[in-house]
């Protein structure tokens, strides 16, 4: 006999469909959920797109040169401008599938990853950060996250190899469950050349989508290209 099922569990196939609906337009792939919500693809022989954190033999190891950006400068609501971190080789700005305008501060509150301040769009609701690197690197890694319990949410990184953003080379995925407690996934792109990053969410409640790009960003760590 079948079960109906809950408004939850509804929300969690949708998410399910969305990550493999992307992923076929990039791969044939294995899925391994990893215990942080993030998302490794294997077996990508067929595709020069490299999707969650197992990437390609010939992507290099993340360098003991890689830089790591806090933003506990920031005080609390400081905008950030894009090239307040220029000169480490990160360039932040408000990202091509925003479904607002905004700009980038400091989160008013510590937290939600390490307790320690983040970076947010104002308004919360609708910008995506974009995260480009002049000299290009390697890796890029991040913590994004969500204050709670409340809605769920599906986070995506995307990777591009040019400033256009015109090809796609990289993606991973994480996801925190509607009333998860306030916390982050840590979520990471590898490639042989990456000049920008894109970072994106869509969040439901009770299986209705209300607040997209509403997610908190911190410790984003990068290799730079030899």
């Amino acid at each position: 006999m079948f079960k109906k099922l809950t408004t939850q569990a509804i929300t969690h196939l949708f998410f399910v469909l969305i990550f493999f609906m992307l992923l076929s337009t990039v791969a044939s792939t294995d899925l391994v959920v990893n215990p942080d919500g993030s998302a490794t693809i294997e077996n990508l022989s067929r595709s020069n797109v490299y999707v969650g954190n197992n990437q390609s033999s010939h992507v290099a190891a993340v360098s003991q040169d890689s830089i790591t950006v806090d933003f506990n400068d920031l005080a609390s609501g400081q905008s950030v401008s894009p090239d307040r971190y220029i000169t480490l080789g990160l360039r932040i700005d408000i990202g091509p599938s925003s479904t607002t305008s905004g700009v980038i501060v400091g989160s008013v509150i510590d937290g939600p990853c390490d307790g320690t301040r983040s970076i947010k769009t104002e308004p919360f609701t609708g910008p995506s950060f974009l995260l480009r690197f002049p000299d290009g690197v390697t890796s890029v890694s991040l913590d994004a996250g969500d204050t709670g319990p409340s809605d769920s949410d599906l986070i995506i990184v995307k990777a591009f190899s040019d400033d256009a953003l015109a090809t796609l080379i990289g993606i991973d995925m994480g996801f925190l469950p509607e009333g998860a407690p306030t916390g982050c996934v840590r979520l990471s792109v590898q490639a042989p050349l990456i000049k920008a990053v894109e970072i994106t969410s869509e969040s439901y409640f009770l299986g209705s989508s209300f607040y997209p790009n509403s997610i908190f960003v911190d410790n984003v760590t990068f290799a730079p290209a030899l």
